[in-house]
């Protein structure tokens, strides 16, 4: 079980901190936010100062296909036209086609210092009985051949984008995966990201169906030997990882830690910063430095009393430094894993199963002391978590004994 940091904007110092504090096992690069000769020093810089970090590039391909008058593609059109460059659907309906971009695409990271190569594909918006499914299903079956042809020797990886609402169809889910484990020159693993309608939608990610079916996406393909690494999973990384999940990532900011096509569009102005928050493994939740400040001597246990507390300083009101905040999720989604980690996938999901009905208990002593938390603070998305995990057993006909 591994956390990886989900590069993007304003990455300053932070990858490097948390490779120097042991709370990161890798970073999966954003080529939109790096030009080429910055990625190729940061990929230098770990490699020559840290050991056993994997580095990988999500290559962005499914960026593609948006509009070009509403697209923001940063340094993808600028740096990375090797491989990247807009196209339309109609155009990757031809294997030819797909050939070609995976042939550029695995060709380009070939020549950089990575551990991994990830595979480009596009996005499967809202059916797995689509024209886009097939597509997508023509890009991952093309992955290991292209590979071998490259004679790639570091693991190669193929990309499965899939929208919230393609996740609905329990048999769709499982006659695309049945398609995905049955491959004459299959890729070394998966590379899984689940899009989000927004950055925002709390909802759309957890939602039970949802948490269900991605859980259903680690196990299937973990039991047929392939690795699974999870993008943008953040707090749900526990649940991905316990079912057979080999990784799982997250960022500094809300874009970072769901999947959404927004980050790649005009942006229809300015905001202000986000308030920095507190990533409590009691409540399974992130609160508001306020908020922890108004509970931590009230109820010492919405406290991690982990090492990075510290950035939490009681006396500045509990506001971190924000180029610090991540620290402190990278290294309380660590001690999650710890937590949940056993050989046995029931145990896992039996420890699961506690940690979220002990969030629900931390919550009502939350009630009675009288603060109020915002709406990203509360409680809602524990039944999704718990209701999540019962679909997934039984879609995966796993029977806990309570």
């Amino acid at each position: 079980m591994k956390i990886y940091a989900q590069h993007g904007a304003q990455t300053g110092e932070k990858i490097n901190l948390g490779l120097e504090q042991s709370l990161l096992d890798g970073v999966i690069y954003s080529p939109k936010d790096i030009s080429l000769a910055n990625l190729k020093q940061k990929i230098k810089y770990v490699d020559s100062n840290f050991d056993n970090v994997d580095q990988l590039l999500d290559p962005q391909y499914y960026a593609a296909l948006i509009k070009s008058d509403a697209a923001r593609l940063g340094n993808l059109i600028k740096d990375y036209a090797t491989y990247f460059s807009c196209a339309q659907r109609s155009h990757l309906e031809r294997e030819r086609s797909i050939e070609r971009v995976l042939s550029s695409s695995i060709a380009f990271q070939r020549k950089l210092n990575l551990t991994g190569i990830i595979a480009p594909n596009i996005l499967i918006p809202n059916s797995l009985n689509s024209i886009e499914a097939v597509i997508a299903k023509n890009f991952i079956r093309q992955t290991g051949s292209v590979a071998k042809k490259f004679k790639v020797k570091t693991p190669i990886y193929a990309t499965l984008a899939i929208a919230r609402d393609a996740l609905m169809n329990i048999q769709e889910i499982n006659e695309f995966l049945n398609d995905i484990t049955m491959l004459d020159d299959p890729p070394d693993g998966y590379y899984i990201i689940v899009q989000s309608r927004s950055s925002d939608a709390r909802s759309d990610i957890y939602n039970a169906d949802v948490i269900a079916a991605w859980m259903l996406l680690n196990y299937s393909l973990s039991v047929n030997g392939f690795e699974v690494i999870n993008g943008y999973s953040d707090l749900l990384t526990p649940l991905l990882c316990s079912v057979g999940g080999a990784a799982g990532s997250t960022g500094w900011w809300t874009n970072l830690r769901v999947f959404s096509l927004g980050r790649f569009m005009k942006s229809k102005g300015g905001g202000r910063l986000p308030i920095q928050r507190y990533l409590s493994c009691i409540l399974l939740n992130r609160i508001t430095f306020y908020e922890l400040n108004s509970l931590r001597e009230i109820l010492p246990g919405v406290m991690n009393d982990l090492e990075t507390d510290d950035i939490y300083d009681i006396n500045r009101g509990s506001e971190p430094e924000r180029n610090k905040e991540v620290l402190q999720s990278w290294e309380a989604l660590g001690f999650l894993l710890n937590k949940v980690s056993a050989k046995d996938i029931k145990k896992s999901l039996l420890r699961l199963q506690k940690i979220i009905k002990d969030a629900s208990i931390a919550y009502k002593k939350i009630e009675l002391t009288g603060v109020t938390l915002d709406s990203k603070s509360n409680d809602e998305h524990l039944e999704p978590l718990l209701e999540g995990i019962k679909l997934f057993c039984s879609s995966a006909e796993i029977k806990l004994s309570q």
